[in-house]
């Protein structure tokens, strides 16, 4: 095949773009591949002799970090549901109602975008913790309704719901601002005309909204649920001792235990759940969305 000048050009100009994918995607990922086998390219954190020992640790049935992976994806999930159903009704109310005062709740909304995740999870564990003001308003509803005979621990609780309120509260913001643009792109003319065959607000969403959207909410929902699973600050602050995210656990593994072999294996595993992710996300999603356009 012959090279021209012009393709010459083009890959001068993109060389510094290759090297720094190289150097800042490519090398990390095969040393974390490596090191889960017991080599690495940098060095002594592991053996220099080649093992399975890290797979076997991981995937046995009664393995902390096999349960760790599921508390991970279960929690993530459930936060990904909330943040995108909560922020998608939020957008639609926007969309449909126009409020007066956008413009004002736009500016509060924005707080969390700019707050660092971890000065975030302090909040809310000041917010969580059992003499916290939001924790002693939960638990007295619930007590005073019967639901519950004593106070639940809301943060590092066994069931991620300090995990929950944390990143719920940054991704719901997320959603909305992703959201907003599809929605306003939507013709108005199309909910007039179907309020006037009496539609109501739920059928227009049904029938207008989410088959109009419905890419953006895939795509969406993708991206909350990585950004999820991969934080480690608020699952850190908020977690308890125990079940831990995964990404707790490689801190604790790098940090505290300095057991690299098991940090490599688990960052091999968040490395196939995000491929695949990603690979949903550009085989289902992308090509329609370039159909869709022309």
């Amino acid at each position: 095949m012959r090279v021209t000048r012009e393709d010459l050009i083009s890959i001068i100009f993109l060389l510094p773009l290759y090297i720094f994918i190289i150097i800042m995607v490519f090398i990390p990922i095969i040393n974390v591949i490596l090191g889960s086998f017991g080599i690495s390219i940098f060095g002594e954190q592991v053996n220099a002799t080649f093992t399975l020992a890290g797979y076997k640790e991981f995937l046995a049935p009664e393995s902390p970090y096999l349960y760790s992976l599921f508390f991970t994806i279960y929690v993530s999930l459930i936060a990904t549901i909330i943040s995108v159903l909560a922020g998608y009704l939020f957008a639609v109310y926007l969309t449909v109602k126009k409020p007066p005062i956008w413009s004002k709740i736009s500016t509060v909304m924005t707080i969390p975008l700019f707050t660092p995740y971890i000065v975030g999870a302090f909040m809310w564990w000041t917010l969580l913790w059992p003499r916290g003001y939001l924790s002693l308003l939960i638990n007295g509803l619930l007590m005073k309704l019967g639901v519950v005979h004593e106070p639940i621990p809301l943060v590092n609780d066994p069931y991620g719901i300090g995990i929950l309120f944390g990143e719920v509260w940054i991704r719901f913001v997320i959603a909305v601002a992703i959201f907003y643009g599809p929605l306003q792109m939507i013709n108005p003319e199309l909910i007039d005309a179907a309020r006037s065959l009496g539609a109501g607000t739920w059928t227009i969403i049904r029938k207008i909204f989410i088959p109009l959207t419905k890419y953006a909410l895939i795509a969406t929902s993708a991206i909350i649920l990585l950004a999820t699973m991969a934080g480690v600050s608020i699952p850190l602050i908020l977690g308890g001792s125990w079940p831990q995210f995964l990404n707790v656990m490689i801190y604790l593994d790098v940090t505290t235990r300095f057991n690299y072999l098991m940090a490599y294996t688990s960052g091999v595993f968040y490395i196939i759940a995000s491929a695949t992710l990603g690979y949903l996300f550009f085989r289902f999603t992308t090509r329609k969305v370039v159909l869709q356009t022309r």
